[in-house]
């Protein structure tokens, strides 16, 4: 389950064209304008994880996000991010991690990291597809950078409202992680504290400071 959220894709394509580029990044730029613009969002999601194509761990959770900050919920873990500070308890040893992750550290927990990260360093490529009954734009990211922790990002794009219903992440020439996103409300607002740790809540965690 850890791994899965540290991680919550190695193709190779011919040179794009410049106008498949720029029709994928002005799906992209509506994609993030809708994710950024209409206040806070919860969602609810599974995750399954795949090592040489076999499928070898899955979780389900819930999420809410607030620009750059998020908490992610799962029958294992709570993980809180106020855009600086992490915090990730696990549920059966009561145990809080807290550290200061890496901007390529949140792109493989957040499954919207992509709103920020596609802008530079990334060439794209585009289809459309049908998935769970629904007309998308399948979009597939490759980083320029070949050593990038994420490779490839492909991005299943409702076409009628730009809602993301799956990310799928590779992280290395056998590992993937699918995020299916289940269930999404926008128009949310949520307090600050709502993504950090609360030490009352938790009285008998250990806290291992890792900063």
């Amino acid at each position: 389950m850890k791994k899965i959220l540290s991680t919550i894709l190695a193709a190779v394509f011919c040179t794009l064209t410049a106008a498949g580029q720029t029709s994928a990044k002005k799906v992209l730029d509506a994609t993030a304008d809708k994710l950024t613009r209409n206040g806070d969002i919860q969602l609810s999601f599974k995750a399954d994880q795949f090592t040489s194509g076999q499928q070898n761990g899955s979780a389900f959770g819930n999420m809410q996000i607030s620009g750059n900050k998020f908490k992610i919920t799962t029958p294992d873990m709570i993980t809180w991010y106020n855009g600086q500070t992490q915090w990730s308890y696990v549920l059966n040893n009561e145990e809080v991690n807290i550290s200061t992750p890496t901007e390529e550290e949140q792109q493989n927990i957040n499954p919207y990291a992509f709103v920020n990260i596609y802008k530079k360093g990334y060439n794209y490529s585009m289809r459309e597809t049908t998935l769970r009954g629904k007309a998308c734009y399948e979009v597939t990211l490759i980083a320029q950078d070949k050593k990038s922790s994420l490779p490839t990002i492909i991005l299943d794009i409702e076409k009628g409202n730009r809602i993301p219903l799956c990310v799928r992440l590779q992280h290395d020439a056998q590992t993937w992680t699918r995020i299916t996103i289940q269930s999404y409300e926008d128009k949310q607002s949520f307090p600050a504290n709502h993504f950090e740790f609360n030490r009352h809540d938790f009285p008998q965690a250990e806290i291992i400071d890792l900063r």
